[in-house]
């Protein structure tokens, strides 16, 4: 019925009253019938199969009756029909609400032949009946497909992840973020890539990848500060094992993909590089910070808990040493690059060593560590005196209106 008022739609006009009315009857009558359709095929999937096999079968019907009404579609030039079909990603995401729990496994139970055959009716769709949709509808069937595509893929890789080990861990942790890490980087990449985005470039680099590098952001604070870096049955080494590794990974994933998209995202280039330098300078701080903290609780013997960990002296004296280190790194750089504020942060972390040192260590009774504290931090302060002193403050161009001291004397007689 959609399809022949649409069709006498177009024979009468679409400029004329009677063909507008038709076409609005007809574009009702198609979204009426699709959900009726929707809505029959899920209630008989969910009362009559198995509940091993409803996602999979979920997915198939939502899949051939997408490729169906694509090939209808095309064959007829139908605009309401290809709006429609974009929507199978979105479809996609409901069900994978609908079948997700603790150890959703999304091959199980031929599901990975039903995904499989999902996206490629998806992308087939956005490839054969892109001229039909309009630019917003497009696009935004690129970013969900492309959001879909990857949570499918993360979540198998985190449900082979957690077969590592019997309880939460680094591996879980990890599960999460490797695909959206190698999709930033992919995306910072600056060569070009096969369809569909090398006609999609802005959705896929941009909109999609947006999203994704805050997630991935949030990703990085919350596994940095939660995980103790248990990864069974690899011994823990620091910046050496897996949680780590990951971590630097989705670190630099996300400052390639920073100085990469926000100057194309509006933001001055500068002040793009000095973002990406801030958030890739903090989040790398905060990784040491607690990397000694995991160093103290694997190899010290520290609990995992907050109150133990700032109570170890252990703890406090490698904070004092790690610090240090950290800001002779920053004075060393910003004196060799004649970079002031540079060298002022490594100054400024170096005056809360200091105050620390004086408030927490030395009020600590005895101890190896509080000695070698000390030490340390005065070894290394010395080094920075010695071979990063601050740099001169950049000389200011001329203006325009001064003019040379040679241009006012007089010639000589």
């Amino acid at each position: 019925g959609a399809w022949r008022l649409q069709a006498l739609a177009r024979r009468e006009g679409a400029g004329g009253m009677n063909g507008v009315s038709l076409l609005r009857l007809g574009q009702l009558l198609l979204v009426w019938g699709a959900a009726w359709w929707a809505l029959a095929l899920a209630s008989e999937v969910l009362r009559f199969a198995a509940p091993a096999l409803q996602t999979t079968l979920l997915l198939g019907a939502a899949t051939l009756s997408v490729a169906l009404w694509g090939l209808v579609a095309a064959r007829s030039q139908w605009r309401e029909l290809a709006l429609l079909c974009s929507l199978l990603a979105p479809l996609g995401g409901l069900i994978l609400l609908h079948a997700w729990h603790g150890w959703y496994h999304p091959a199980a139970n031929f599901a990975w032949l039903a995904w499989l055959a999902l996206f490629a009716v998806h992308f087939l769709v956005l490839r054969r009946l892109g001229s039909l949709l309009p630019s917003r509808a497009a696009s935004a069937a690129h970013v969900l497909g492309c959001w879909l595509l990857l949570g499918v893929l993360a979540l198998e890789l985190r449900y082979l992840l957690l077969s590592l080990s019997e309880h939460y861990n680094a591996w879980r942790w990890l599960g999460w973020a490797l695909l959206p890490t190698a999709y930033l980087w992919a995306m910072a990449l600056p060569r070009s890539w096969p369809w569909p985005l090398s006609v999609h470039a802005r959705e896929y680099r941009l909109l999609a990848a947006a999203p994704l590098a805050l997630l991935m952001l949030a990703w990085f604070w919350l596994a940095n500060a939660l995980s103790a870096g248990d990864a069974e049955p690899l011994a823990y080494l620091p910046l050496l094992n897996p949680l780590e590794l990951g971590l630097l990974l989705g670190l630099g994933a996300l400052f390639a993909w920073g100085r990469f998209a926000l100057p194309r995202l509006g933001l001055e280039p500068a002040r793009a590089l000095q973002l990406a330098q801030g958030v890739a300078g903090l989040s790398l701080f905060a990784l040491l910070t607690v990397m000694v903290m995991r160093s103290a609780h694997h190899w010290g013997g520290v609990p995992w808990q907050t109150s133990a960990l700032f109570d170890s002296m252990l703890v406090q004296a490698g904070l004092s040493i790690v610090w240090t280190l950290i800001a002779l790194a920053l004075m060393l750089l910003g004196h060799l690059r004649g970079r002031r504020e540079l060298w002022l942060v490594g100054a400024a972390l170096i005056a809360v060593v200091v105050a620390k040192l004086l408030f927490v260590e030395l009020g600590n009774r005895g101890g190896l560590e509080r000695i070698v504290s000390f030490i340390g931090v005065g070894v290394l302060l010395l080094v920075v005196g010695y071979f990063a002193p601050l740099p001169p403050r950049q000389a200011e161009p001329p203006s325009s209106n001064e003019q040379p001291a040679s241009a006012h004397k007089e010639p000589a007689a």
